[in-house]
């Protein structure tokens, strides 16, 4: 089955007309002859232009191909959330890119001159959080909304963490009342927002042509997985993008908003960070388990990251840098 996507419209009537079943008072149930489980399909619109959808959890039974599209000149932005157990196959301006679940769970930032392609294969679970605003959304709350995020940007990346994900959660659980829905999907976009604001903007790159923005996104798969020593080299990396080390920086940065190692450093601290909150893992074991050769080197990483000894962490209530 292929469904067509325009950003600029409202997602819930478009997905309905292929997948709809019954109808709600503020969505669907998918048609069970195309997914199972009675899934839920809510759609939630706020003043503000703002709106919110959950696709529940539904295994297709035949693969969903989705064709998600933004004009150039559209004023509407998506922010695409896979909480599904599979990895995803996109294809972001006609180049494949593949999603890999078992690395950090990621948020996509979907912007103007967009084009891409979903496949969500079938008989594995699939979820999807959608929420979607624009740009008078943002002048609503900013009074330079360029500042607060890269609003230039097709594509942006950044990882659904504890905080975020609990944020998340809050508002999913709070769909049937409205005006709590509403305060907590303000209160997860401005947590969204500040951890946007602080990507690094790059000085030369302004848009990527496809076949660099496939490339970037497929190098960062290495990066992304905390736990993962055998991490190629900036040269490697550039290499295999067929960029010089300084293109590749500033086109990895457009995306994730740090360059290459400083993203990757962001992981593994993050990723330690959480283990050592919730008490999971001890500082030794991090250390080694994250490749360092002592426990001293990763105590001394650690406070150049957060400012704080990992000793001190599971005693304080210090947040995502």
């Amino acid at each position: 089955m292929t469904i067509n996507i325009d950003i600029s419209q409202n997602i819930n009537e478009q997905f309905k007309q292929h997948t709809g079943g019954v109808s709600l008072e503020n969505g669907f149930i998918i048609n069970p002859a195309i997914g199972t489980d009675q899934a839920r399909c809510i759609f939630l619109e706020f003043p503000g232009n703002l709106e919110i959808y959950h696709f529940g959890k539904t295994n297709f039974k035949e693969p969903i191909h989705m064709l998600t599209t933004n004009a150039a000149n559209s004023h509407w932005f998506l922010i695409h959330i896979n909480l599904a157990k599979f990895a995803q196959e996109k294809y972001i301006n006609h180049q494949k890119v593949i999603f890999q679940k078992n690395l950090p769970i990621g948020i996509l930032l979907y912007g103007a001159g967009l084009e891409m392609k979903t496949t969500i294969p079938a008989q594995v679970e699939s979820e999807v959080i959608a929420i979607r605003f624009n740009k008078k959304f943002l002048h609503s709350y900013f009074t330079a909304p360029d500042k607060a995020i890269d609003i230039y940007r097709s594509v942006a990346y950044e990882d659904l963490d504890d905080l975020l994900y609990s944020k998340l959660a809050a508002v999913l659980a709070s769909m049937d009342e409205r005006l709590k829905c509403h305060s907590l999907l303000l209160d997860f976009l401005n947590a969204f927002f500040l951890k946007l604001a602080k990507h690094e903007k790059p000085s030369t790159i302004e848009r990527l042509h496809a076949s660099d923005l496939n490339l970037i996104i497929k190098a960062s798969v290495s990066l992304r997985d905390p736990l993962e020593t055998q991490v190629p080299s900036l040269n490697e990396l550039a290499d295999a993008a067929g960029m010089g080390i300084t293109k590749f920086k500033e086109s990895f940065k457009l995306v994730f908003g740090k360059p290459p190692m400083q993203y990757r450093n962001r992981i593994r601290m993050e990723y330690a960070q959480e283990a050592l909150q919730k008490k999971l893992k001890t500082a030794s074991e991090l250390s080694y388990e994250l490749g360092y050769t002592h426990p001293s080197n990763f105590t001394a990483a650690y406070k150049r990251y957060f400012g704080v000894l990992p000793s001190l962490v599971a005693h304080s209530s210090f947040r995502n840098k």
